[in-house]
């Protein structure tokens, strides 16, 4: 796991931003924790925090700002956001003011809308809804990307196949082999080895579950098409 990056989020209502603090955490292989964690907690040893709540009324949630005091002139720290009113607005500027003052250099900023039901927005069952969106993730994705491509991993797939697995990067946690719903994989002598390779879907839910970016699935169209018609007569997941 990244230990030089943290993200820290306080997330309400709907859990919207926490999606997006989740994707960034993927792309990152760092840990997302709450405001009452960060609180108990010592943040100086981390070369970069993030930072991100939904927008209250015109800036981020005040534990946030709270926790935003308490970091050091040598770290640095980026913002994200979800906000209600459809264009954004300078919802950053508080956090930033707070973060300048104390020497934190701010290497950038997301935000997207939300879903919201507070206020007016009650007259019809709530505004943007379905927000933040898988393409809203993608971007907050990409956006660390950019950002951070020092943390970028790539993991090597085999000539001929499509599932790669670093073994020296691996802990053997287990976590991908449980959540994969092929039983493609399986963890032996605290290591995780591809077992049924020909069943994997590409759903990419053990990526998403690996703390150390230690696997990666790869496909081309044609590929996903042959997927299909391998499983076409498929009718339950494997017991």
């Amino acid at each position: 796991m990244n230990k030089e990056v943290i993200i820290i989020c306080q997330s309400m209502y709907h859990g919207n931003t926490k999606k997006i603090a989740d994707a960034m955490g993927r792309v990152l292989h760092c840990e997302v924790i709450s405001c009452e964690r960060a609180k108990k907690m010592d943040l100086s040893s981390y070369a970069c925090v993030g930072l991100g709540s939904g927008i209250y009324f015109t800036s981020h949630h005040p534990a946030i700002m709270e926790i935003a005091k308490t970091l050091q002139p040598q770290q640095a720290a980026f913002i994200f956001s979800t906000h209600g009113a459809p264009i954004q607005g300078k919802y950053h500027e508080p956090l930033k003011t707070i973060l300048k003052k104390n020497g934190v250099s701010v290497v950038g900023e997301y935000s997207c809308r939300g879903y919201d039901c507070t206020g007016p927005y009650n007259l019809y069952h709530g505004g943007n809804k379905g927000k933040p969106n898988e393409a809203d993730l993608r971007r907050a994705e990409k956006f660390i990307h950019k950002r951070f491509p020092q943390y970028k991993k790539t993991v090597h797939i085999p000539d001929g196949r499509h599932v790669g697995i670093e073994s020296e990067t691996c802990i053997g946690c287990g976590r991908c082999a449980a959540v994969c719903p092929m039983h493609v994989l399986r963890v032996e002598e605290e290591k995780c080895i591809i077992v049924k390779e020909e069943d994997c879907i590409h759903c990419k839910l053990c990526m998403e579950q690996c703390t150390e970016g230690a696997i990666a699935v790869k496909h081309t169209r044609r590929e996903l098409i042959r997927i299909a018609k391998i499983h076409a007569k498929r009718t339950s997941l494997p017991q």
